[in-house]
């Protein structure tokens, strides 16, 4: 073994082996990342398209039911973080016209959406109402509007230089990982716990109502701003 390798101190062993902390003590320290963890979960856990949508499947269809719908979001989620770190935030920073265009078929789409869940009753045989799947979920998160500003929002101010990229996108992966999948089930619970005072059909039928409006209404800050 050559010497100089044999000769290396204690700190740079430790960073040869823990890659991780290099990462975080190198390019992003415990403050940023204490701050960063502290937006991600606000952003995660407050109502949104998302949120709202996983409640009505929740208490529609219950929690095991919802699972893709969770796991959809999860992925295509994430997904999206890893691609706004690596160019995507700056193609809507040069062509933000593709930004408003998303809008507004995310606006379309929740449209459709808001409808299906307002309109939405108890399964039946002769009704063949189901929860979106992991595909669709998935898909979803191109034309989310509270989520690509998130995204957005968290690459611009917590990534720095060209070179800390890449450890940056990791810890911001790693973090809207976490706190997004305690969120889709926490909402989802919530909606399956609902259901359980969801008797007959006129309390579903409000409830879903209710959902449906919340759920446009969670587009106004996108459509403001």
């Amino acid at each position: 073994m050559p010497l100089s390798l044999i000769n290396k101190t204690t700190d740079e062993k430790a960073q040869i082996f823990c890659p991780f902390t290099i990462m975080t003590g190198q390019f992003m320290d415990s403050a940023t990342i204490l701050s960063f963890a502290t937006f991600a979960i606000v952003a995660g856990f407050t109502p949104g398209p998302n949120n709202v949508m996983l409640a009505a499947s929740g208490a529609n269809f219950g929690f095991q039911k919802t699972l893709p719908h969770i796991f959809g979001v999860l992925c295509g989620f994430c997904t999206l973080v890893v691609g706004a770190g690596f160019g995507l935030a700056n193609l809507f920073s040069m062509a933000p016209w593709l930004y408003d265009f998303l809008k507004i078929i995310s606006f379309i789409f929740l449209l459709y959406l808001a409808w299906k869940i307002g309109s939405a009753g108890r399964t039946t045989a002769k009704r063949k109402d189901r929860p979106m799947s992991f595909v669709q979920a998935a898909s979803f998160q191109l034309v989310n509007p509270k989520g690509i500003t998130v995204i957005i929002s968290s690459v611009t101010a917590y990534t720095s230089t060209a070179e800390a990229v890449g450890a940056e996108v990791t810890v911001l992966f790693l973090v809207f990982a976490m706190v997004t999948l305690g969120s889709t089930c926490t909402w989802t619970l919530f909606g399956a716990a609902i259901s359980k005072m969801l008797t007959n059909q006129t309390r579903l039928r409000q409830f879903n109502v209710f959902m449906a409006i919340l759920l446009l209404a969670s587009l106004l800050p996108a459509i403001i701003g």
